[in-house]
């Protein structure tokens, strides 16, 4: 057996080994259950899709034309130009009104 693919998540390692069953490659996930102890290993990464050696370069192959389907993976928290995620509006909206209003409360108190 052949590891072909780490995945970031067993989702991922499962969906592949499912695309890989569909070609005619059997295809096994080893690791995906490890997750369960996060904290204690590794969050990611721990999932692997393994192949028989003689199909190792035909399940690279799918492999590579799944991962040139896919949308390009902007990563957690990528901005796109000249915008901010909705989240970081909330978070530095909220920071401003709690400044503003902390303000106000300490001049009360003070003034």
């Amino acid at each position: 057996m052949k590891c072909v693919f780490q995945a970031r998540h067993m989702i991922e390692a499962h969906m592949l080994a499912n695309l890989l069953d569909q070609v005619g490659i059997m295809a096994q996930v080893q690791g995906d259950m490890l997750q369960g102890g996060m904290g204690e290993l590794p969050a990611a990464g721990l999932s692997t899709v393994w192949v028989a050696a003689n199909d190792e370069d035909r399940a690279l192959e799918v492999i590579a034309e799944f991962e040139a389907s896919q949308p390009a993976d902007r990563g957690e928290g990528a901005l796109t130009t000249g915008s901010a995620p909705l989240a970081g509006q909330g978070f530095l909206a909220g920071l401003l009104l709690g400044v503003v209003i902390g303000a106000v409360m300490v001049l009360m108190l003070f003034g």
